[in-house]
């Protein structure tokens, strides 16, 4: 059933877009004057750069006005903005990788309200959202997350974590880097399928977007592949969009904590 757009909410985030817009152009003119250098996620083509610096300001402005709106009263209403994938490929358990996302307060709530998946997520959550927080660390939240993956849940982890390994190197960005297995190891342990998915702000709502989808049968191969295909989907999808990622995460990927202490030859 189609779910139609909670007008307050739009209005709000039709009145962001629009102040993103002015910014952009003024930002615009700063770069074209070469007055400060190019965000790390925007390639600087002349041909592009005005509609980049539009999807990536967009996002900056928008979730300022969608985390005050998720704290109000108007909290079940916003939530209208997401437009799910559908119809969700899988019926089973399965592991959910997603990107960093500046729609991540949005979603967690989205997910929360719906009863959708447990989050892998560091720090303490508060209030009601600890019920779906995984902090993804020891033997015991391992064994958690295999239960549920197994009872036919699903979990959601971000796939672009990046850490100090050398096991599944990647060129993103014109960078080189070493991304987590994560994702990929889970999935295969719990032989369920992986499926990857791409928010972003399109005609004023959240649109969740597929990347690529891996079945059990899929999962069973090399990890390292497998998280290779989502960073390069993915490195597409940022190009044309920049926006996907929070304002600054590209400028502040580093090494991560190794979250669970998983057995090597998987």
């Amino acid at each position: 059933m189609k779910v139609a757009k909670p007008f307050f909410s739009s209005q709000c985030v039709s009145a962001g877009i629009a102040l993103s817009h002015l910014v952009a152009g003024i930002h615009y003119g700063i770069l074209s004057a070469r007055l400060t250098k190019f965000p790390h996620n925007i390639t600087g083509a002349k041909a592009t750069l005005f509609k980049d610096l539009k999807s990536a300001w967009s996002s900056v402005v928008v979730r300022k006005v969608i985390s005050v709106l998720v704290r109000s009263p108007l909290r079940r209403n916003v939530l209208r903005l997401i437009k799910p994938a559908k119809p969700f490929p899988f019926n089973s358990g399965c592991v959910i990788t997603i990107c960093h996302t500046p729609w991540k307060r949005l979603l967690v709530q989205w997910c929360l309200e719906n009863d959708f998946a447990l989050v892998v997520a560091a720090g303490e959550w508060a209030h009601d959202k600890r019920r779906i927080q995984v902090q993804g660390c020891g033997t015991n939240d391992l064994r958690d997350v295999m239960r549920h993956l197994k009872h036919n849940g699903r979990l959601i982890i971000a796939f672009d974590m990046f850490n100090n390994m050398d096991d599944c190197p990647v060129d993103f960005l014109g960078n080189k880097g070493n991304v987590s297995l994560l994702p990929a190891r889970l999935a295969k342990m719990a032989q369920v399928p992986l499926v990857s998915l791409i928010p972003s702000l399109r005609d004023g709502r959240i649109h969740i977007g597929y990347g690529p989808q891996f079945d059990v049968n899929d999962v069973k191969g090399n990890s390292a592949h497998i998280m290779q295909k989502i960073l390069s989907s993915f490195e597409g999808e940022l190009k044309s969009d920049p926006g996907i990622w929070p304002a600054g995460y590209g400028e502040s990927l580093g090494f991560i904590k190794k979250p669970f202490a998983l057995p090597s030859s998987i």
